[in-house]
């Protein structure tokens, strides 16, 4: 009898650690995949905000780099069972493309507060991390040669004195483009805003493909302006060059923007980034990464990048752009497709 309890109770302690063994490894399991966060990912030097990440918070991030429209289609694809806990950077038209289909999931982070409510959609299924701005990429040596003025309004661009002098890009090549006629018809409203543009083109020789096609011919002292996405990243790039950056009376913009996946496996790990990507730290991690104007302002900007409390920003209803963009654009072939496009 003692020898029966004797191997109960021997039975009964190695179960116990067989037991506690096997919570243990599930413990070590569910903490390892805590600490990891997925990302699909269109931004620059994507090591640097790994790493600068990973020291802030503890949780690996790792990442697939892809454009707009291939993250789109994978998490279409990977619907019933995503791969990413988190979608950063990228065109704002895919992102709302991925709202109506119901790929994102709204979170509203406590960061926003600190952020102008421009750049956050209204129930949270995307916030800007950053701004991509249209402004005028001006040369310098050549305003100075032909007795040019530097304009301070966009009324500034459809008078005579930059008939010939100012390139522009072709919207159906363009998203840049095509962002930048919808931030004009915001601006001015639809019949006023195609009144605007028929003067606007008056004085562009020809428009590139590329958005950035203008700050190039600008930049090359063929031209001596050029409407240019986040012209300032000229000059950091090479401060020696003879031009000058210019935001208008007020800022065409759209976000980059980050959104967590709907059917997220690390649903906490998304908003722990989401918070950090709009936080002190993470805004100047991800300005060094790609210098564009950050959201909020409360920051130090690196030298060239303005800071947001500069900018007048127009309100852009981008989903209103976004459902009208095939009428935008047959309106726009309809005016001006005798316009020459070269590359």
């Amino acid at each position: 009898m003692k020898n029966l309890k004797g191997i109960l109770a021997i039975f009964c302690v190695m179960a116990v650690l067989v037991f506690a063994g096997c919570t243990e490894q599930q413990a070590s399991n569910v903490s390892q995949e805590e600490q990891i966060v997925t990302v699909y990912v269109a931004y620059g030097s994507l090591d640097l905000i790994a790493d600068e990440f990973e020291k802030d918070t503890g949780i690996k991030m790792e990442y697939v780099s892809l454009s707009s429209g291939e993250a789109l289609s994978r998490l279409k694809a990977e619907q019933s069972n995503p791969s990413a806990d988190v979608w950063l950077g990228g065109g704002i038209d895919a992102f709302i493309s991925a709202q109506q289909d119901g790929l994102l999931e709204a979170y509203k982070s406590p960061n926003a507060k600190d952020i102008d409510p421009l750049f956050v959609e209204e129930d949270g299924y995307w916030t800007g991390v950053s701004l991509v701005t249209i402004g005028i990429l001006e040369n310098m040596d050549l305003l100075s040669e032909k007795g040019l003025p530097e304009p301070q309004t966009w009324d500034d661009l459809i008078t005579d004195d930059y008939k010939g002098e100012l390139i522009a890009s072709n919207p159906t090549v363009s998203g840049t483009a095509y962002f930048t006629i919808c931030g004009i018809l915001q601006m001015y409203g639809e019949d006023e805003g195609w009144n605007y543009l028929d003067k606007f083109y008056q004085n562009t020789p020809f428009l590139t493909k590329r958005g950035s096609g203008p700050g190039n011919l600008v930049t090359a002292g063929e031209y001596a302006y050029g409407v240019a996405p986040d012209p300032h990243t000229t000059l950091i790039a090479d401060s020696e060059l003879p031009v000058k950056s210019v935001f208008l009376n007020k800022v065409i913009w759209w976000p980059s923007p980050v959104s967590i996946v709907s059917g997220a496996k690390h649903p906490e790990n998304a908003k722990i980034f989401v918070d950090w990507c709009l936080s002190k730290e993470g805004q100047e991690v991800l300005m060094q990464a790609s210098p564009r104007v950050p959201v909020r302002g409360d920051i130090e900007v690196i030298e060239g990048v303005p800071n947001p409390k500069d900018l007048d920003f127009l309100d852009m209803d981008f989903m209103y752009w976004g459902e009208n963009r095939d009428r935008i654009l047959d309106e726009w072939e309809s005016r001006y497709r005798e316009i020459s496009t070269t590359e």
